[in-house]
């Protein structure tokens, strides 16, 4: 029997040490200071403890803050928080956050409602302190495993950069924000050049190296610009840079071309030079409604097919904001 509750001490333990490293913020929103003591003297050891005293503030706070779960009252003077979730959920960048009811009421119409309105647990008072810890610590645990999956859907193993599917997200945020604020982009893409030849001459694993270095390469000098690259192809990838001039785009982009001859990887079979290079196409513009992302994006990939034709190498970008004045 000491055994068993020794090895359930351990366990409890190890359960609380992951706890305490995760860095979750819980949203409180009640407007009695006690219960909002309570809650956060329950929690402060673990996380970080945000409170509101009001609907009003509590939708203020989620929206600064994002938390990673919020702990909500019902009876509240002003607004209640049945009304609050449903502000909670109509907001697309916080709807996703899991709402807990810790509350009063204990009728089981209005449990039923407030599971239907969103949330994903509810916890009538006066609770016990060690249900409550529990019943968040696995909501929480739920948000991690989310978190840890959404990671790897988002990223490509090898290469360690987002993916295709990370860049369709990524890319329409940056459209759309660029257009609403009439700011000008730079999309395009980066490709290896003759990489199946060095497949073919150095081996798979080889050639996997080369992707790594080349990727983490370009990746460096495309964010000390404030950039992204993400790796949507077997030896191609996808980039975008915001706020740049004109006249900065081609510095940039044979910024990239050097560094990756700065790392002199033997290519015997390449059809240029002895070592691994890269080429680029790229569009620059201010996103409208007479263009969409596809189309700027074959834009680009026309100006990489003209330079893959040609020296390699090199890398091409048409203004697309200055009567597509082509620039080499």
């Amino acid at each position: 029997m000491l055994e068993k509750y020794k090895k359930d001490e351990s366990t409890n333990m190890n359960n609380h040490r992951r706890a305490a490293d995760k860095s979750f913020t819980i949203l409180c929103i009640d407007d009695e200071s006690v219960n909002l003591k309570v809650l956060a003297s329950i929690f402060k050891d673990d996380y970080r403890i945000v409170v509101s005293k009001s609907a009003r503030q509590g939708l203020e706070k989620a929206l600064e803050i994002i938390p990673d779960l919020i702990l909500l009252d019902v009876v509240m003077p002003e607004e209640s928080g049945f009304e609050l979730i449903v502000k909670l959920k109509a907001h697309s960048e916080i709807a996703h956050i899991p709402v807990i009811f810790i509350t009063g009421l204990q009728n089981v119409i209005d449990e039923e409602k407030g599971l239907t309105l969103g949330a994903c647990d509810y916890i009538q008072k006066p609770f016990n302190y060690g249900i409550v810890r529990a019943r968040v610590n696995t909501h929480l645990e739920i948000i991690r495993q989310r978190n840890l999956l959404e990671k790897y859907a988002n990223f490509d193993s090898l290469t360690e950069l987002p993916n295709r599917r990370k860049w369709v997200h990524d890319s329409n945020e940056f459209w759309y924000f660029a257009q609403e604020n009439q700011i000008p982009i730079t999309l395009g893409i980066v490709d290896i050049d003759c990489f199946k030849k060095y497949n073919d001459k150095y081996g798979h694993q080889q050639g996997d190296i080369v992707l790594r270095r080349v990727a983490n390469t370009v990746n460096r000098v495309l964010f000390d610009h404030h950039g992204r690259i993400y790796r949507c192809g077997g030896e191609e990838f996808f980039f975008y840079l915001p706020h740049e001039n004109d006249n900065d785009i081609n510095v940039i982009l044979n910024e990239c071309i050097s560094s990756i001859e700065q790392l002199n990887i033997e290519h015997l079979d390449s059809l240029i030079t002895n070592t691994i290079s890269i080429s680029l196409g790229a569009v620059y513009l201010i996103p409208n409604t007479h263009i969409n992302i596809e189309e700027a994006m074959r834009q680009a990939d026309e100006q990489l097919y003209q330079v893959k034709k040609t020296t390699r190498n090199a890398a091409r970008y048409i203004n697309l904001s200055d009567d597509s004045n082509i620039i080499a």
